[in-house]
């Protein structure tokens, strides 16, 4: 198993890409931070690089 961090760049783009993977069956936990309610990230169970590729390949290592 790899644990990559990757950047976005707000709350938005973080919840689209949560509706994105459960609309592909991807399994996955969006982490909300309390009491603020933001989401901080999003955690997938494995999956072959191949699967789960394409939908973070646009976010950049954060650093």
């Amino acid at each position: 198993m790899h644990k990559v961090t990757l950047e976005v760049k707000g709350e938005t783009q973080i919840r689209n890409l949560s509706e994105k993977l459960i609309a592909a069956g991807i399994a996955h936990k969006l982490w909300i931070e309390q009491p603020e309610n933001i989401p901080t990230c999003i955690a997938t169970r494995p999956y072959p690089k191949a699967a789960v590729a394409s939908f973070f390949k646009k976010l950049k290592l954060c650093k």
